[in-house]
């Protein structure tokens, strides 16, 4: 790699595959290790200031989310990008997000309902990297009432998968005031929908408002997989 890729995390005083688990994926959603891209593991560890250890580590978690492919002799490369395996994310997202949204949908505590309400605020926060988070916790939010812990698990591992896609195709450093309150209203809708007893209106809802979003990311990826 001859540019940083990967911020420094040595001496941070948290646990360094925490740290740097972070970091790379934080590298591979924002592009400065790119879909594809080969890299030697020694070469990360001295960009990240730690041990190959915890970065063997940190690509093993980070290869179970299906962003990093290791290989041998001591290297990895960035997973690619492909319609196919997008598809198949939204496929199963629509499999296990939307029954559990509806089955919700309505049975939230006062604190719960105040909670998506401040996430939405912040989810069109002129920083990216606090709308982004505002964004991920809001949606975790409309399936907590009824998901267990390997829901949770799984809707992360999609959810993580999905956002090297999102990140591609809706740049979120360049969006417009307009464009900030056209997604506000968007989710303002889920919200509504998530405090009211009604299941399929509100995976009617959820699905209205992921399919725009899967056809125009679908329609990116395949331009680029025809260069």
């Amino acid at each position: 790699m001859s540019e940083r890729q990967v911020q420094a995390v040595a001496g941070t005083g948290r646990s360094a595959v925490d740290l740097v688990t972070a970091e790379i994926r934080r590298a591979v959603l924002r592009g400065s290790l790119p879909p594809g891209s080969n890299f030697s593991i020694r070469d990360l560890a001295a960009q990240l200031g730690v041990s190959h250890i915890p970065v063997r580590e940190a690509l093993r978690r980070l290869e179970t989310q299906g962003l990093i492919i290791l290989r041998q002799a001591r290297a990895a490369s960035v997973a690619p990008l492909s319609t196919a395996d997008f598809h198949a994310i939204y496929r199963l997202r629509y499999i296990i997000e939307l029954p559990l949204a509806g089955a919700s949908a309505g049975k939230r505590t006062p604190e719960e309902i105040t909670q998506l309400d401040e996430l939405l605020e912040l989810s069109r926060d002129p920083d990216p990297e606090i709308a982004w988070r505002a964004h991920y916790d809001f949606h975790a939010a409309l399936v907590h009432p009824a998901a267990n812990p390997w829901d949770d698990r799984i809707l992360h591992t999609l959810w993580t998968a999905a956002e090297r896609y999102t990140h591609l195709v809706f740049d979120p450093t360049d969006i417009t005031a307009a464009e900030r309150a056209r997604r506000y209203e968007r989710h303002v809708v889920l919200r509504d929908a998530a405090i009211v007893p009604d299941a399929e209106g509100m995976e009617r809802a959820l699905r209205e408002h992921l399919q725009p979003n899967e056809a125009q990311i679908l329609t990116e990826i395949a331009a680029l997989e025809r260069h």
